[in-house]
């Protein structure tokens, strides 16, 4: 017995040892070794490998197979490294890959000391992951924290071989989060040589820093021709301060400070200066007086609870500033600048507002300044109860305005509308919401703002009433139970009624244009229709049609279609159309008709069709019959002044319509290029209202951008060019003639105008 007993163990054991045997033969060899003296780094060294030989007599590591070293953040990988304990250094040769700190770096072998990573990389290329920058070189030396000087190589952004655009140099000075210095430098694209630079500094930053700005340069009509440059101060993590210095032929030099700030997360704002001492000329002293200043002070601060601040605060020293100095188009022809402070509160469902706020005519000085010092506003909306087992709400809205005005009137205007409404489901999908409301305004401390003379008080009362009612009815058209295909339509009629009671409102202060409020018998009436297809890939629309008339009782209607017309009782039919046959073809119509004179109505047929591959053409024709309303709308934008738009629209004033054709399209060319154009053509005279053609080449990550548009009503025009180099910036320039012209959006400056695709 105790002999078989000595037999299984003999068996049992020499099993384990089979066992063990085998496992020890596919583990790889894995040790932490100790520091070295030397090693500033101060951290252990973890290596990893297939097999692990160490010489004594050299004190080196021989790591073969799959080689893995790393330190804390730092990792290499190659087949073979050859690691020196005492002086921390280690030869990698074979698929080198290093991860170190935000960079993926490649290469046919690594020397490099691993306490400071301090070395020679050859036959590699680096990766700055964050900034998603290139470096290829045929030897890369490390420096030391950051440094890096690069021999034979060159920068982009590209990751393809060879690259959309490179900067190859034969020796570069690469200083990581700030600039490349690259020496003898050749500009690529597509191994295809363009510029050469004897020395050129590309920004490679990764974060905010002090430096000079892109220059600019462009011409104007007002300015004369422009050029200017500016230099960034970095003043921390919550701050900067930016001056530029402009240079303008026709009126002198121009400086600018602008300081940004951030004092927390809710509170945040700028200040922005100008000052110029313009030239002592005739052509300096028409455009505007000889000393030009201008403050822009703008703050914002959210407090706990849904209270803030924000305070805007503009102060030209003559109101050509805007349309003399801004590259801005709403800015050079706004006819008003407004200054404010206001404090904001909510609680709950309602909110409070005190608002101090001035307002400037610039085409007219003290023409139509109006103060409002102060505006308080009271709003909300709760519920009161349940009624008829639906929710009854309250509106409560109020204000209290203190008008001050040189050449109008001055008053104190108290003005309470309180209204209830119930929306009401009768059954599903009908709707029935009545609305009842009043108002008071109350016209206090008159003042004629001419002669001082003062005048009574008065008031009025308006009581006013809707009823707004709509149905929903939906039909479920299955065209495949299989596929679970088929159609669905929408048809939701409706029928509005507001009316607001007629009053007295004779001799009520105009100082703004919600004063006056016409006494409203009318009707809106119409439905809307939609048809959807379906399947397994979703839902997409096929034809949407809306129409629907207004039809007023009292005369005095003011349809929110025509805000031209105050005194006609009127009658308008409106529709529109959008039908899409194809997921890439719509087409788009819209009109509307009434029979009374100077009412505003048109008609507009439009459609585009687009292509798999995203080529699209477009077409239009739009016919206009209130051309005085037109007119007046356009005036509303433009300034007549001569000086700021040459050429009105005069020509047409005395005809009777308006009609204009558009055209459109944008088609993809090939390998990479793209055409963008429109076209508005005057039908009516034989006009074109305005033009433009656009050239874009987008390929890989380089892209260039050309745009030239007109607009031969005010005789404007602008054309600008640029080149987008992903990961660095655009450059480009713009070139702007006459006012406006940089309504096209073109004018263009670098680095970051538009680096994605």
């Amino acid at each position: 017995m105790k002999r078989l007993i000595a037999g299984y163990t003999k068996i049992i054991l020499l099993f384990l040892c089979a066992i063990s045997i085998l496992c020890i033969s596919n583990i790889e060899a894995s040790f932490a070794a100790p520091k070295p003296e030397n090693n500033q780094a101060n951290l252990p060294i973890n290596i990893s490998a297939n097999k692990i030989v160490y010489n004594k007599k050299d004190n080196t590591y021989i790591i073969t197979g799959n080689a893995i070293i790393t330190r804390k953040n730092f990792r290499l990988k190659a087949d073979k490294v050859i690691y020196y304990y005492k002086t921390d250094f280690a030869i990698a040769t074979g698929n080198v890959v290093v991860y170190s700190k935000g960079t993926l770096t490649k290469a046919k072998m690594l020397k490099v000391y691993l306490s400071n990573r301090v070395g020679t990389i050859y036959d590699s290329h680096i990766h700055y992951l964050t900034r998603n920058i290139y470096v290829y070189g045929k030897e890369i030396y490390h420096r030391g924290k950051g440094f890096y000087q690069v021999k034979d190589g060159y920068l982009t952004s590209c990751s393809g071989k060879p690259p959309s655009w490179k900067i190859y140099s034969g020796f570069s000075d690469i200083y990581m989060g700030n600039y490349a210095f690259s020496y003898n430098s050749v500009f690529y694209i597509h191994n295809v040589p363009i510029l050469y630079f004897p020395i050129m500094v590309t920004p490679i930053k990764t974060k905010k820093s002090s430096g000079l700005l892109i220059p600019t340069m462009g011409y104007s009509a007002l300015t004369g021709y422009q050029a200017g440059d500016g230099y960034y101060f970095d003043l921390g993590r919550s701050s900067d301060l930016t001056y530029y210095l402009n240079y303008y032929s026709f009126l002198g030099i121009g400086n600018s400070l602008k300081y940004r700030y951030s004092l927390n997360p809710y509170s945040h704002g700028s200040v922005y200066g100008f000052y110029m001492k313009e030239m002592d000329n005739a052509k300096s002293l028409a455009l505007a007086p000889s000393l030009t200043r201008y403050l822009l002070f703008s703050h914002n601060m959210d407090f706990l609870d849904g209270l803030s601040v924000k305070t805007n605060i503009n102060v030209p020293s003559d109101p050509a500033f805007y349309y003399n100095f801004s590259t801005n188009v709403y800015q050079m022809t706004k006819n008003r600048l407004s200054s404010n402070l206001s404090v904001t509160g909510n609680a709950g469902s309602y909110s409070a507002r005190m608002n101090f706020l001035r307002l400037d005519n610039l085409f007219f000085p003290n023409h139509a300044t109006v103060d409002e010092y102060p505006s308080i506003y009271f709003n909300g909306e709760s519920k009161i109860r349940n009624l008829l087992n639906n929710p009854l709400y309250f509106n409560f809205g109020s204000s209290f305005d203190v008008f001050r005005s040189a050449s109008y009137l001055n008053d104190d205007r108290l003005d309470l509308f309180p209204e209830v409404y119930l929306p009401l489901n009768i059954i599903s999908g009908i709707h029935i919401t009545p609305k009842a409301g009043f108002r008071y305004t109350g016209y206090y401390n008159i003042r004629n703002g001419y002669t001082g003379i003062s005048e009574p008080d008065r008031n009025r009362e308006i009581y006013y009433a809707s009823i707004d009612n709509n149905t929903t009815l939906f039909k479920d058209f299955i065209t495949s139970n299989k596929n679970n295909t088929g159609y669905l339509a929408f048809v939701t009629p409706y029928v509005n009624y507001n009316l607001i009671r007629p009053v007295n409102q004779a001799g009520v202060p105009l100082i703004d244009q919600t004063d006056y409020i016409p006494y409203e018998s009318a009707f809106k009436y119409g439905f809307n229709f939609n048809l959807e297809g379906y399947s397994a890939h979703g839902i997409k629309n096929l034809l949407r049609f809306s129409l629907y008339q207004y039809h007023s009782l009292s005369g005095n209607f003011i349809n929110p279609i025509n805000y031209f017309n105050y005194n006609n009782a009127n009658s308008d039919i409106i529709a529109r159309i959008k039908i899409h046959p194809l997921s890439n073809l719509y087409f788009f119509g819209n009109g509307s008709y009434d029979g009374y004179n100077y009412i505003f109505h048109d008609y507009n047929i439009s459609s585009q069709i687009t292509d798999p591959r995203g080529d699209s053409f477009g077409i239009g024709y739009t016919e206009i019959n209130d051309v005085q309303g037109y007119l007046t709308a356009l005036n509303m934008f433009n300034s007549t002044n001569a000086a700021l738009f040459p050429q009105t629209s005069a020509p047409i004033t005395n005809l009777d319509t308006l009609s204009y054709a558009s055209l459109s399209a944008n088609l993809k060319i090939a390998y990479g290029f793209s055409i963008n154009t429109s076209e508005n053509i005057d039908l009516t005279i034989h006009k074109d209202i305005s033009n433009s053609v656009g050239v874009i080449y987008q390929k890989g990550c380089i892209g260039f951008i050309a745009n030239y548009m007109n607009l031969p009503y005010f005789h404007q025009w602008a054309f600008s060019f640029g080149i987008i180099l992903k990961g660095i910036g655009t450059y480009g320039f713009g070139n702007m003639v006459s006012p406006g012209a940089s309504a096209s959006g073109l004018s263009m400056s670098g680095p970051n105008f538009n680096s994605s695709f």
